[in-house]
């Protein structure tokens, strides 16, 4: 009876609200954790961090982006979640990732439609599947994401739209951006043609959070961009020393903060803050410029940017492999930028103006 009753709780569509009242949720994806290991239910880590959430009143629910369960999902195995999701205490929503997938007709027997909505304190918050069309939103999907914008969005405040797949990297400024799988992704998504446009004009803030990202080396552990009205994020775990989730905090005011938590030290912003990744730059006002670079590269002790088209100050920033922002300078192109006291490795740049930006791969030797 104890476990029919936490489901219950757990798919209610509308949660009981205090008007206009401040409140947080968190987002974590990819919590089964480690590839290839299946843990008796959630990422070991993760279940730690229990006592931190429960002692944070004013997080009232949490969202699980995706892959929720690993490879071969069975009865078992959800049995296994649920349980970990009554000992938290909280109402979980469920964004369904490909390994959730894997058998569909069990998981929608136990937990109905993997796309639908709710809202909560005036905010709308809109659940897709990507695994239906290879990351595509479309069909009856897309013409119910579509209806409940156009019928919600002048009555709610803030929009967050959340999923498994990284569905917007099909655009050259996420191209440093590895998420963890790109399994049964089609060769043409329709996020930037469908999606994205649709949420770019309205008045709300809309902010697309997923999952699938975090479970190894290979991949980045966690992303942020922001732009217009327009803020997406992406975080997960797995890797254990990238391991990650985060809190969306929403004042009275309706605005937006976010905790960037970490799993595996006892210090929990050992990642500092999820800003300090910001990609940083608009999509309306910046175009791409293959004629901004750097030399030398490789280099040792310092770089000039180069820039045919302008002689006026830019910003540089270099990111190191995890995406955190490790050096930020404003210049002018052929000045030197003095890099001797970093460490030798790959970095990632981004040089930018007021109107262009180019981005690369810069070698440091020593």
């Amino acid at each position: 009876m104890k476990l029919i009753f936490s489901i219950l709780i757990l798919f209610t569509i509308t949660l009981p609200t205090r008007s206009q009242d401040a409140y947080s949720f968190f987002i974590a994806g990819h919590v089964y954790g480690e590839p290839g290991v299946n843990n008796p239910g959630l990422h070991p880590p993760f279940i730690n961090k229990f006592p931190y959430i429960q002692s944070r009143p004013e997080i009232q629910f949490g969202v699980f982006t995706g892959d929720i369960v690993s490879t071969n999902p069975s009865s078992q195995d959800w049995d296994e979640v649920d349980a970990d999701i009554s000992d938290l205490g909280l109402p979980v929503y469920f964004a369904v990732g490909n390994h959730d997938m894997e058998n569909r007709p069990l998981y929608e027997s136990r937990y109905g439609a993997t796309y639908y909505s709710f809202t909560h304190e005036n905010d709308l918050f809109i659940v897709l599947d990507p695994n239906l069309d290879s990351w595509n939103i479309s069909g009856e999907q897309l013409t119910f994401f579509q209806n409940t914008i156009n019928t919600n969005a002048a009555s709610v405040n803030n929009i967050f739209i959340l999923f498994h797949q990284l569905i917007w990297l099909d655009n050259s400024r996420y191209s440093d951006i590895i998420p963890n799988s790109k399994e049964g992704k089609a060769s043409s998504i329709n996020f930037w043609t469908e999606i994205e446009p649709l949420c770019h004009q309205l008045d709300n803030n809309v902010f697309f959070l997923a999952g699938d990202i975090g479970a190894g080396a290979w991949c980045n552990d966690f992303m942020f961009d922001s732009y217009d009205n327009i803020t997406l994020i992406a975080s997960g775990m797995g890797e254990q020393d990238g391991d990650n989730f985060v809190i969306l905090n929403i004042d009275t005011d309706k605005s937006v903060s976010y905790d960037l938590i970490c799993l595996d030290t006892p210090n929990l912003e050992c990642f500092g803050e999820i800003e300090d990744y910001d990609l940083h730059y608009s999509v309306k006002t910046l175009a791409s410029n293959t004629k901004m670079r750097i030399f030398p590269n490789p280099s040792s002790d310092y770089i000039i940017i180069e820039n045919s088209n302008s002689i006026n100050e830019v910003s540089f920033q270099l990111f190191n492999t995890i995406g955190r922002n490790i050096f930020t300078t404003k210049t002018f192109p052929s000045q030197k930028i003095n890099i001797g006291n970093l460490a030798k490795g790959i970095y990632f740049y981004k040089i930018q103006t007021d109107t262009e930006y180019n981005t690369g791969k810069l070698i440091i030797i020593k």
